[in-house]
């Protein structure tokens, strides 16, 4: 990172962010930030941030866009890794207890493992540093799968013997509303980048073994 470079910090109000956004402006670059609120957003500008996007309320697509510049936008889906709050923990959790579960069968996207998704930022951050256009892109696991057939992949990798029934979105109501298509177009990454689609199942076998190593 360089002086007068623009760097965005996601989560600015995080532990790690607020450390990001110190960092980067002692390194003499352009912060942005994103947070939930907006005493968030206040506190990462008091700590340097030239701009924080609540995104709760805003985009900060086109503000990225505007301030120019070589860029990537990265758009994915489903992310899931031995850290954090995801999908994968969550199911391994509650099968543990259970001998059964009820999962969302019509909602279709796909899986995601995060050190795939850091491979590629880092991929697409040499490209941008040796002249590549950047832009908008999807970068998304396959194959394409549904929640229930993501949770029967988890417990068979697992090992555990919990039967997973489909039920539709309507018999699982949630506070914002899920897509039911959630598949990305990731062609454009392929042809630009030669960077393609993960296979979320060899990732989940990664994070699963992670786990049991915890």
């Amino acid at each position: 990172l360089r002086a007068g470079e623009r760097f965005l910090v996601h989560g600015g109000a995080s532990g790690i962010g607020t450390t990001a956004i110190q960092m980067a402006r002692a390194l003499g670059a352009r912060v942005f930030a994103t947070a939930g609120s907006a005493e968030k957003c206040a506190a990462c500008e008091a700590l340097g941030a030239e701009r924080a996007i609540n995104y709760h309320t805003e985009d900060f697509v086109p503000l990225m866009r505007a301030e120019g510049g070589a860029h990537v936008i990265l758009r994915t889906s489903w992310v899931f890794s031995a850290h954090g709050a995801n999908f994968v923990k969550t199911m391994l959790r509650l099968g543990a207890d259970r001998p059964a579960l009820r999962v969302v069968a019509d909602q279709i996207g796909g899986p995601t493992p995060a050190a795939d998704i850091a491979a590629t930022c880092l991929a697409l951050a040499r490209a941008l540093r040796d002249g590549a256009t950047g832009g908008t892109h999807h970068y998304a696991g396959a194959p394409e799968t549904s929640w229930a057939g993501f949770a029967r992949e988890t417990f068979a990798q697992a090992g555990m013997a919990v039967t997973v029934e489909d039920i539709p979105s309507a018999a699982y109501p949630t506070p914002a509303r899920r897509p039911l298509n959630s598949r990305l177009d990731c062609s454009a990454l392929a042809a630009d980048f030669g960077i393609t689609q993960p296979d979320w199942r060899a990732g989940l076998a990664r994070v699963i073994s992670e786990l049991k190593g915890i």
